[in-house]
């Protein structure tokens, strides 16, 4: 006998695989194809929106990337992913209190594999309102879930011991927020470079700067880091 006829909603699958696999290859306008498809076969299936919404991102289409999170969500409005993205994208829209909820709900999921994502956003959050102490504990949560992925965190946290006078802790998380899997975070790697020259470790710095020019080749951490050498005596 021949394969069983597939379901619409298993077709739609198939195709928001496919529409994933465009935008891996940088090809939104194809995924958008892809997705417009399986909207016909499925439209109330909640990750082809989700999807779509991650295309229009990528084109930095942001109000049509809003408007797709906001149905994938309603049609699945306890799906942390999708809440984390939705949450992140008003964040950045600067939509605080509309994001917060939705951040609060995927980082307090107790069985969400990247909850640290949506608590990094949430300390971002209260950091941008000046809520230096929640913004840590949401940091030292994401850093407590997550420890290896948490490059994001550990960098606001250097950033809020900056903010206490302690630089050498500044030093230490800044670095943190470079290693393993963090080695490709170009801002980090410049924050360890001007905390060393704010330290007076102008060798450090000076080899630092030179290493993220290397590094990160047309980058706008390289370009600060030329300038900042110039400066250095």
């Amino acid at each position: 006998a021949g394969q069983p006829i597939k379901s619409p909603r298993e077709r739609a699958q198939l195709i928001i695989e496919a529409a994933d696999r465009s935008l891996t290859e940088r090809d939104p306008i194809g995924a958008l194809h892809f997705l417009a498809r399986a909207e016909s076969l499925d439209p109330k299936y909640a990750p082809i929106y989700h999807a779509k919404a991650l295309a229009y991102a990528y084109r930095k289409d942001y109000p049509s990337a809003l408007r797709e999170m906001k149905k994938s969500v309603g049609l699945d409005p306890e799906n942390p992913y999708a809440l984390n993205t939705y949450g992140k994208f008003l964040l950045d829209a600067g939509r605080l209190d509309e994001a917060e909820p939705l951040l609060k709900k995927a980082g307090d999921n107790p069985v969400f594999r990247e909850s640290f994502k949506a608590n990094t956003n949430l300390g971002i959050l209260y950091y941008r309102r000046g809520d230096y102490d929640r913004a840590n504990r949401r940091f030292q949560k994401s850093i407590n879930d997550d420890p290896a992925h948490s490059c994001i965190a550990y960098y606001y946290q250097g950033h809020l011991a900056v903010r206490a006078k302690d630089l050498e802790k500044a030093l230490s998380l800044y670095e943190r927020a470079t290693e393993k899997q963090c080695a490709a975070f170009a801002d980090a790697h410049l924050a360890v470079a001007m905390m060393d020259e704010r330290l007076g470790k102008n060798d450090d710095a000076r080899k630092k700067y030179l290493e993220i020019r290397q590094n990160f080749p047309d980058s706008k951490a390289a370009e600060t880091a030329m300038e900042r050498l110039k400066k250095i005596p």
